[in-house]
């Protein structure tokens, strides 16, 4: 079983491809000349480091340095002060909300984050808190029992609040980690952003310990993260998983959330299997994009 820095170096392996080579063809370099800075600028980009960050990363390395680090060490020093707030998974709190748009993974990330907390030692109850998609119980469902983890559902009510303050009360009661999934929805769907609202200020009335994060999908890449200032007119975003980053060259996305809106990644998805949602830590992230695989 593969360690949380190799599922998250095998896991960025697109991106990699994109920084690292960047750096490779420099690297025997002395002095980087323009047509090196645009290379690089270029690369980062495509990788969705946003332009700030890489503007900080080109100042870094225009600067004479006479130590013996080499550019990459460089980059990494720059980029991991880009990621220093607190996103130990330790600080997510007993109740779990995902929230998102469609197709960005939270059922699925509901499901690997019960296999993650139940690898763990706790007890889990999933939520099919997404009342509007026959497929969406379906699915959880299958996770359930795959897990063998309980689950609460109401097939009687279309109203995810009801449903989400059902398990809650009684998942807090047995002592149980609880994960909410919800139904994906776009911050143009006024009454779905305010259902978003009544879910959580239902669970509230049950429990204070309460941490709701958003599911983003790791192929749309910083595209997505507009979304995160939408979603927070109506309730506090707490933190980021970002999905599918072994399939797509946009791994970038953690830096550009973490710097430009100041909210945690807790979690990354590496893979397919049950246990490729992983914490997300700053350093073994940083040499899986810039291609270091030294533990």
């Amino acid at each position: 079983m593969l360690g949380i820095f190799k599922k998250t170096f095998k896991g960025l392996e697109k991106t990699r491809k994109k920084v690292a080579n960047a750096f490779s063809l420099i690297s025997n370099k002395s002095y980087l000349d323009e047509s090196d800075i645009e290379l690089l600028e270029d690369c980062l980009s495509q990788a969705d480091i946003s332009y700030p960050i890489i503007e900080n990363v080109v100042d870094e390395l225009k600067v004479k340095d006479s130590s013996s680090i080499n550019w990459k060490d460089r980059a990494h020093k720059v980029l991991l002060s880009k990621l220093v707030i607190s996103q130990s998974v330790d600080d997510i709190k007993k109740v779990i909300i995902l929230v998102g748009i469609n197709g960005s993974g939270k059922t699925t990330s509901a499901a690997k984050l019960a296999q993650y907390y139940s690898s763990n030692g706790e007890k889990v109850c999933l939520v099919a808190g997404d009342t509007y998609r026959a497929a969406a119980v379906e699915q959880i469902e299958t996770w359930s029992d795959r897990l063998n983890v309980r689950l609460v559902q109401n097939p009687n009510t279309t109203d995810p609040a009801s449903v989400a303050f059902d398990g809650v009360e009684s998942g807090m009661s047995r002592g149980e980690r609880v994960i909410v999934d919800t139904a994906g929805r776009l911050h143009t769907s006024t009454n779905l952003m305010n259902e978003l609202e009544k879910i959580h200020r239902v669970i509230s009335k049950v429990t204070d310990q309460i941490t709701t994060l958003m599911v983003i999908d790791g192929n749309i890449g910083k595209n997505s993260l507009m979304q995160l200032e939408h979603f927070n007119k109506y309730l506090n975003i707490d933190g980021i998983i970002i999905t599918k980053l072994d399939g797509t060259a946009k791994g970038g996305v953690a830096l550009t959330a973490i710097s430009e809106y100041n909210i945690p990644v807790y979690y990354i998805g590496v893979g397919e299997g049950s246990d490729d949602l992983i914490p997300f830590i700053p350093d073994d992230y940083l040499k899986s994009i810039l291609g270091d695989d030294g533990e």
